[in-house]
């Protein structure tokens, strides 16, 4: 009789195989389709009247939709099969990181990225950690009717260590704020706001993951501040500055990040 672990391995090389048939064997007929409604867009364009052109571009979106939902579910399930990996980082240099990779984003909604004094050092997964962050910071810029957005990233002084991702957007209700950790769910529709609703189920299960958990507080209209703690204390602050200015990241005549710039206390 086989025993209980040799039944879990079994079963994990069973997950693995239906992961990599999603990965490939689903995936691959989704981009056959999108390319065909390209080529057909490209070149019998003319042959359709505006109607078939629209279907045609909607068919499009949605392989792309298809295809970006396929890949966050299998992000969602590996973080439940490989556990992280934390070492201790800066998470100031994460944090920096992931506001390059975001940065056309940031330039393409004029916006401000505030890092609010020096983030501590934690035992984090650093490839997790910022996942966390570009989520939550992505988010922060595309649920914004601001003319000039801004997201500031801070620490709260507490132990464990909590991390806080603060916005000027549209805000959530309060009924809503436990919702939106679940999969799929939306507040909105996609011709207001772009996102298929795993980006906030994806922070919530790595910050578990960690041992830590996220909250947050909001009213509509008055923007949203995400918080979400670490599982280990956060290690002693020597060596960091206790005080500094501010880092903002804004959109420059020239396109360059403008960092330890003078700014007001908070912005706005």
């Amino acid at each position: 009789m086989p025993g209980q672990q040799d039944q879990l391995d079994h079963a994990q090389r069973d997950l693995e195989e239906f992961t990599s048939i999603v990965s490939h064997d689903l995936k691959e007929p989704l981009r056959g389709i999108g390319t065909y409604c390209e080529l057909l867009l490209e070149d019998s364009a003319d042959k359709l009247d505006e109607n078939g052109r629209r279907r045609l571009r909607i068919m499009h979106r949605m392989c792309h939709r298809l295809e970006a939902m396929i890949d966050n579910l299998l992000a969602y399930y590996r973080l439940g099969q490989v556990p992280p990996a934390p070492c201790q980082l800066d998470l100031n240099a994460v944090a920096d990181q992931v506001v390059d990779t975001l940065w056309p984003m940031i330039e393409q909604r004029h916006a401000l990225v505030r890092i609010a004094g020096p983030l501590p050092t934690a035992a984090v997964d650093a490839g997790l950690f910022g996942t966390v962050l570009s989520n939550l910071i992505s988010n922060a810029l595309k649920f914004n009717d601001s003319p000039q957005p801004w997201v500031e990233i801070g620490t709260l002084k507490t132990e464990p260590a909590a991390i806080y991702v603060r916005d000027n957007g549209i805000g959530i209700p309060r009924e809503h704020h436990e919702a939106i950790f679940t999969l799929f769910h939306r507040l909105h529709s996609r011709k207001r706001y772009e996102g298929i609703g795993l980006g906030l189920a994806i922070v919530r299960k790595i910050v578990e993951s960690h041992g830590g958990r996220v909250w947050l507080d909001s009213e509509p209209g008055k923007g949203t501040t995400f918080y979400f703690s670490l599982s280990q204390p956060s290690p002693s602050q020597k060596g960091l500055p206790a005080t500094g200015p501010p880092h903002w990241v804004q959109r420059a005549g020239d396109g360059l990040a403008l960092a330890g710039a003078k700014t007001p206390s908070s912005p706005g």
